[in-house]
Protein backbone atom coordinates (compact mmCIF):
# COMPACT_ATOMS: atom_id res chain seq x y z
CA UNK A 1 0.00 0.00 0.00
CA UNK A 2 1.20 3.70 0.00
CA UNK A 3 0.38 7.42 1.00
CA UNK A 4 -2.92 7.79 -0.19
CA UNK A 5 -4.71 11.00 -2.18
CA UNK A 6 -8.36 12.20 -2.16
CA UNK A 7 -10.40 11.97 -4.93
CA UNK A 8 -13.42 13.78 -5.53
CA UNK A 9 -15.75 10.24 -7.18
CA UNK A 10 -14.42 8.07 -4.27
CA UNK A 11 -16.07 11.02 -1.88
CA UNK A 12 -19.12 11.29 -3.76
CA UNK A 13 -19.28 7.56 -3.53
CA UNK A 14 -18.92 7.41 0.02
CA UNK A 15 -20.88 10.15 0.69
CA UNK A 16 -23.99 7.88 -0.94
CA UNK A 17 -23.17 4.79 0.59
CA UNK A 18 -22.56 6.01 4.16
CA UNK A 19 -26.02 7.95 4.52
CA UNK A 20 -27.15 4.19 4.25
CA UNK A 21 -25.86 3.77 7.32
CA UNK A 22 -26.13 6.49 9.00
CA UNK A 23 -22.88 8.33 8.56
CA UNK A 24 -21.40 10.61 6.13
CA UNK A 25 -17.89 10.13 4.67
CA UNK A 26 -16.28 13.49 4.64
CA UNK A 27 -13.21 12.33 3.05
CA UNK A 28 -12.13 8.84 1.36
CA UNK A 29 -8.59 7.78 -0.08
CA UNK A 30 -7.30 6.98 -3.22
CA UNK A 31 -4.27 4.88 -3.52
CA UNK A 32 -1.89 6.67 -6.27
CA UNK A 33 -0.43 3.39 -7.23
CA UNK A 34 -2.91 1.10 -9.38
CA UNK A 35 -3.42 -1.65 -6.45
CA UNK A 36 -6.87 -3.20 -5.41
CA UNK A 37 -9.21 -3.15 -2.77
CA UNK A 38 -9.11 -1.94 0.71
CA UNK A 39 -8.10 -3.42 3.80
CA UNK A 40 -10.24 -4.08 7.26
CA UNK A 41 -10.42 -2.01 10.48
CA UNK A 42 -10.84 -3.27 13.75
CA UNK A 43 -14.73 -4.65 13.59
CA UNK A 44 -16.91 -2.56 15.22
CA UNK A 45 -20.25 -0.45 14.81
CA UNK A 46 -17.78 1.91 13.40
CA UNK A 47 -18.16 3.85 9.83
CA UNK A 48 -16.70 1.79 6.83
CA UNK A 49 -13.80 3.17 5.19
CA UNK A 50 -13.17 3.37 1.60
CA UNK A 51 -9.80 1.35 0.74
CA UNK A 52 -8.47 2.30 -2.31
CA UNK A 53 -5.16 0.16 -3.01
CA UNK A 54 -5.89 -3.74 -2.30
CA UNK A 55 -8.93 -5.21 -1.64
CA UNK A 56 -10.09 -3.63 1.50
CA UNK A 57 -13.13 -5.37 3.80
CA UNK A 58 -14.67 -1.89 5.06
CA UNK A 59 -14.27 -1.23 8.74
CA UNK A 60 -13.59 -4.85 10.24
CA UNK A 61 -10.59 -6.34 11.60
CA UNK A 62 -7.42 -4.07 10.34
CA UNK A 63 -5.22 -5.83 12.45
CA UNK A 64 -6.86 -10.07 10.39
CA UNK A 65 -5.04 -8.88 7.42
CA UNK A 66 -1.89 -7.25 5.73
CA UNK A 67 -2.03 -3.89 3.87
CA UNK A 68 -2.74 -0.62 5.87
CA UNK A 69 -5.91 0.87 5.88
CA UNK A 70 -6.67 4.82 4.22
CA UNK A 71 -7.75 7.62 6.61
CA UNK A 72 -11.74 8.89 6.48
CA UNK A 73 -13.30 11.88 8.55
CA UNK A 74 -17.12 10.92 9.11
CA UNK A 75 -19.44 12.96 11.04
CA UNK A 76 -22.96 11.87 11.91
CA UNK A 77 -26.27 12.29 10.18
CA UNK A 78 -30.05 12.59 11.82
CA UNK A 79 -31.53 10.12 9.55
CA UNK A 80 -29.52 6.89 8.15
CA UNK A 81 -32.51 7.12 5.25
CA UNK A 82 -31.68 11.03 4.16
CA UNK A 83 -31.51 11.26 0.39
CA UNK A 84 -28.27 12.03 -0.70
CA UNK A 85 -28.50 15.30 -3.58
CA UNK A 86 -32.47 14.68 -4.20
CA UNK A 87 -31.89 10.85 -4.77
CA UNK A 88 -33.99 8.36 -3.22
CA UNK A 89 -34.24 7.44 0.20
CA UNK A 90 -31.47 5.04 0.93
CA UNK A 91 -31.94 2.24 3.34
CA UNK A 92 -30.92 1.52 7.31
CA UNK A 93 -27.89 -0.38 7.75
CA UNK A 94 -29.16 -4.27 7.95
CA UNK A 95 -31.72 -3.57 6.00
CA UNK A 96 -30.94 -7.07 4.24
CA UNK A 97 -31.04 -8.16 0.29
CA UNK A 98 -34.00 -6.74 -0.45
CA UNK A 99 -32.08 -3.06 0.18
CA UNK A 100 -29.31 -3.76 -1.96
CA UNK A 101 -31.32 -2.94 -5.81
CA UNK A 102 -31.30 0.41 -3.94
CA UNK A 103 -27.85 0.80 -2.68
CA UNK A 104 -27.02 -0.36 -6.07
CA UNK A 105 -28.94 2.29 -8.18
CA UNK A 106 -27.47 4.59 -5.17
CA UNK A 107 -23.84 3.68 -6.06
CA UNK A 108 -24.79 4.26 -9.80
CA UNK A 109 -26.03 7.44 -9.40
CA UNK A 110 -22.98 8.77 -7.48
CA UNK A 111 -20.53 8.66 -10.19
CA UNK A 112 -21.37 9.14 -14.32
CA UNK A 113 -20.65 6.74 -16.26
CA UNK A 114 -17.65 7.20 -18.45
CA UNK A 115 -16.79 3.55 -20.09
CA UNK A 116 -18.95 1.75 -22.51
CA UNK A 117 -22.16 0.44 -21.17
CA UNK A 118 -20.67 -2.59 -22.20
CA UNK A 119 -17.55 -2.48 -20.75
CA UNK A 120 -18.59 -1.08 -17.21
CA UNK A 121 -20.80 -4.18 -17.20
CA UNK A 122 -17.87 -6.52 -18.14
CA UNK A 123 -15.52 -5.04 -15.68
CA UNK A 124 -18.40 -4.91 -12.37
CA UNK A 125 -18.79 -8.95 -13.26
CA UNK A 126 -15.07 -9.33 -12.65
CA UNK A 127 -14.39 -7.17 -9.78
CA UNK A 128 -17.24 -8.71 -7.83
CA UNK A 129 -15.73 -12.10 -8.82
CA UNK A 130 -12.04 -11.20 -7.63
CA UNK A 131 -13.63 -9.45 -4.43
CA UNK A 132 -15.30 -12.29 -3.71
CA UNK A 133 -12.52 -14.88 -3.73
CA UNK A 134 -10.19 -11.98 -1.71
CA UNK A 135 -12.29 -11.90 0.92
CA UNK A 136 -13.19 -15.94 1.39
CA UNK A 137 -10.10 -17.88 -0.30
CA UNK A 138 -11.99 -19.42 -2.99
CA UNK A 139 -11.47 -19.09 -6.83
CA UNK A 140 -8.26 -17.73 -6.53
CA UNK A 141 -6.69 -19.87 -8.64
CA UNK A 142 -8.07 -17.72 -11.59
CA UNK A 143 -5.89 -15.22 -10.48
CA UNK A 144 -2.31 -16.41 -9.22
CA UNK A 145 -0.28 -13.61 -9.96
CA UNK A 146 -2.47 -11.19 -8.40
CA UNK A 147 -3.15 -13.61 -5.40
CA UNK A 148 0.55 -14.62 -4.21
CA UNK A 149 1.15 -11.25 -3.96
CA UNK A 150 2.16 -10.65 -0.58
CA UNK A 151 -1.22 -8.30 -0.09
CA UNK A 152 -3.31 -11.37 -0.30
CA UNK A 153 -5.57 -11.74 2.61
CA UNK A 154 -5.08 -15.01 5.04
CA UNK A 155 -8.19 -13.98 7.38
CA UNK A 156 -11.20 -14.70 5.72
CA UNK A 157 -15.15 -13.47 6.13
CA UNK A 158 -17.90 -15.44 5.85
CA UNK A 159 -21.69 -14.74 4.85
CA UNK A 160 -20.46 -12.90 2.24
CA UNK A 161 -22.73 -10.81 -0.57
CA UNK A 162 -22.01 -7.74 -2.76
CA UNK A 163 -24.51 -5.11 -2.42
CA UNK A 164 -23.58 -2.99 -5.02
CA UNK A 165 -20.82 -2.79 -7.77
CA UNK A 166 -19.91 -0.13 -10.46
CA UNK A 167 -17.40 -0.21 -13.28
CA UNK A 168 -15.43 3.54 -14.05
CA UNK A 169 -12.29 5.06 -15.57
CA UNK A 170 -9.40 4.64 -13.10
CA UNK A 171 -8.89 8.20 -12.19
CA UNK A 172 -5.32 7.43 -10.79
CA UNK A 173 -3.79 5.51 -14.04
CA UNK A 174 -4.87 3.44 -17.01
CA UNK A 175 -7.69 1.19 -16.88
CA UNK A 176 -10.71 0.39 -14.80
CA UNK A 177 -11.90 0.66 -11.12
CA UNK A 178 -14.70 -0.94 -9.27
CA UNK A 179 -16.11 0.21 -6.39
CA UNK A 180 -18.12 -2.27 -4.58
CA UNK A 181 -20.20 -2.01 -1.62
CA UNK A 182 -20.53 -5.82 0.29
CA UNK A 183 -21.85 -7.28 3.78
CA UNK A 184 -19.94 -10.06 5.59
CA UNK A 185 -19.04 -11.71 8.98
CA UNK A 186 -15.32 -10.82 9.44
CA UNK A 187 -12.99 -13.80 11.37
CA UNK A 188 -14.20 -12.26 14.94
CA UNK A 189 -17.68 -13.44 13.73
CA UNK A 190 -19.64 -10.09 13.56
CA UNK A 191 -21.69 -9.28 10.65
CA UNK A 192 -21.90 -5.92 8.49
CA UNK A 193 -23.12 -4.46 5.91
CA UNK A 194 -22.05 -1.85 3.65
CA UNK A 195 -18.47 -2.38 3.84
CA UNK A 196 -16.64 -0.78 0.89
CA UNK A 197 -13.89 -1.84 -1.32
CA UNK A 198 -12.16 -0.71 -4.66
CA UNK A 199 -10.75 -3.40 -7.39
CA UNK A 200 -8.23 -1.97 -10.03
CA UNK A 201 -7.94 -3.39 -13.80
CA UNK A 202 -5.99 -2.76 -16.56
CA UNK A 203 -6.83 -4.26 -20.17
CA UNK A 204 -4.44 -5.87 -22.24
CA UNK A 205 -5.28 -4.18 -25.71
CA UNK A 206 -3.71 -7.77 -27.61
CA UNK A 207 -6.23 -10.12 -26.13
CA UNK A 208 -8.64 -7.63 -24.66
CA UNK A 209 -8.78 -9.31 -20.93
CA UNK A 210 -8.64 -7.14 -17.57
CA UNK A 211 -6.68 -8.39 -14.96
CA UNK A 212 -6.72 -7.23 -11.33
CA UNK A 213 -3.74 -5.09 -9.90
CA UNK A 214 -3.07 -4.42 -6.39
Amino acid sequence: MTTTTRGPATLIIATVLLAATGMVLVGIGTSSSRTTGSTPGPESPATPVVPTSRSHPGVAERSAVAGSSTSASVSAVPSPSASPAGGENLPPSMSGPTADPVVQRALDDAVPADLPTEVAHEVAELGQEVWLAEVTGRERDRWPDYFTDRGARTAFYTRVRVQAAIGRKDPVGPGAVVHLVWAGAGPAGTFMDGRTATVRFIRDERSGTWTPQR
